[in-house]
């Protein structure tokens, strides 16, 4: 299976930064992993088990949780940002 394309992310996720969607298509994401990814940014989440997520998940959740800061916790909005600075 293919990587995800900027269609595929906006179905998904809706109209949403091009950068962010750049981003995302970058990671090499699968359609699964970015349903599961967007599953952990809108669910309440366990931010030790989100930091075993292998990096190519974790930078999907990360993206996903700064796209839709309502429906994050606080937490993750945090923690996402920090993944954003260190990756630009």
């Amino acid at each position: 299976m293919g990587g995800i394309t900027e269609v595929d992310v906006a179905a998904a996720i809706g109209r949403i930064d091009e950068i962010i969607i750049r981003e995302i298509v970058r990671t090499g994401a699968t359609r699964p992993e970015l349903r599961r990814a967007l599953a952990l940014a809108k669910g309440p989440g366990d931010l030790a088990a989100d930091s075993a997520l292998p990096p190519r998940m974790q930078r999907l959740v990360d993206l996903l949780a700064v796209t839709l800061p309502e429906q994050g916790p606080p937490n993750r909005r945090h923690a996402a940002m920090k993944g954003i600075d260190r990756a630009a």
